[in-house]
């Protein structure tokens, strides 16, 4: 079985939530992160066969250690980044509002492309459509797809800089 590139959204979204303590419901997550509530279902299933969730009792939970060696190692690999020109969107990346590091942001900012966006600068296609969407609702999940937009597209001093952040967000540090 193999991961589509909104399992990861979902694997996160599911991370989030238990960083909250929130219950999910199929609908609810389909809401939240604007993915179909059929391809929620069978992401769950996807996430559950490779070993990044576990259900225990009805709930999704996180296997940490496994999503950060996806996130860290996998996705620039599965997923490289694609610049799509020049545009408005959400800052993503090192140009990311919630993100502090002492990583100089680029210039121009990267960012995802969404119309009416609050940041100009260079469009990075997200991994899934539903990514800004899903970020912009979510502050926790929006700074760890930021994290690993800096991973997909990072040279190695950003690279090993955002690891540890996403690392330490992601084990609650």
């Amino acid at each position: 079985m193999e991961l589509k590139p909104q399992d990861t959204l979902l694997a996160l979204k599911y991370w989030s939530l238990n960083q909250a303590g929130e219950a999910h419901s199929v609908r609810g997550l389909s809401q939240d992160i604007g993915i179909s509530a059929s391809e929620i279902s069978k992401g769950t299933r996807r996430l559950v066969a490779s070993r990044l969730v576990v259900e225990r009792s009805g709930q999704i939970f996180v296997e940490s250690g496994a999503l950060l060696e996806w996130l860290c190692y996998g996705v620039r690999y599965a997923y490289p980044p694609e610049s799509t020109g020049y545009g408005r969107g959400i800052a993503t990346a090192w140009n990311c509002p919630v993100l502090d590091s002492e990583v100089v942001p680029p210039s121009p900012p990267q960012v995802w492309p969404v119309p009416g966006g609050d940041a100009e600068g260079a469009l990075l296609k997200p991994i899934h459509d539903a990514i800004p969407f899903a970020a912009s609702h979510d502050e926790l999940l929006y700074r760890a797809m930021a994290l690993v937009e800096a991973i997909r597209g990072g040279k190695p001093r950003e690279l090993a800089i955002a690891r540890r952040l996403l690392t330490d967000l992601i084990k609650g540090k």
